[in-house]
């Protein structure tokens, strides 16, 4: 029905395939495959700590070439430059966010959702976890 009534507003431009292409999980945005992640982990995105973790996993997903320890170089200072704060308290509030996931989920929620062996899940440093979840984003592309 409301396809009806979409391609009675579009007319010829709406075709069905685009509909479907809409809806389909290979052609979402690493931003929105992130917010997927991250909404599985069942985390709150009213934490400061949600947006940039979501960014840290973005930029990582995306950057190939980078590196693990360009955290505090680039990554944490890129973040805080684009929400006007500081390295520290971004590193703080995603600290804050992994700790909240930890809490939420227990280690077979995290292995199912990441993929992660329960040996090595037992709380990850914030860069560790990011990188799990940037190469779990990377795997389903």
């Amino acid at each position: 029905m409301r396809l009806a009534m979409l391609s009675d507003v579009f007319g010829d431009d709406l075709q069905l395939s685009d509909l479907y292409k809409a809806y389909k999980d290979d052609d979402l945005t690493t931003e929105r495959r992130a917010s997927n992640l991250l909404y599985d982990l069942m985390l709150p995105p009213n934490y400061k700590g949600y947006k940039y973790l979501k960014e840290a996993i973005i930029m990582l997903c995306d950057d190939v070439n980078a590196e693990l320890g360009s955290f505090n170089k680039y990554i944490y200072p890129t973040i805080a430059t684009k929400f006007n704060t500081t390295p520290k308290n971004v590193e703080r509030n995603i600290r804050f966010a992994v700790s909240k996931i930890y809490a939420i989920n227990s280690e077979d929620e995290l292995k199912d959702k990441l993929g992660i062996s329960p040996d090595v899940i037992r709380k990850l440093t914030n860069v560790k976890f990011i990188a799990f979840c940037a190469e779990k984003l990377r795997l389903e592309r």
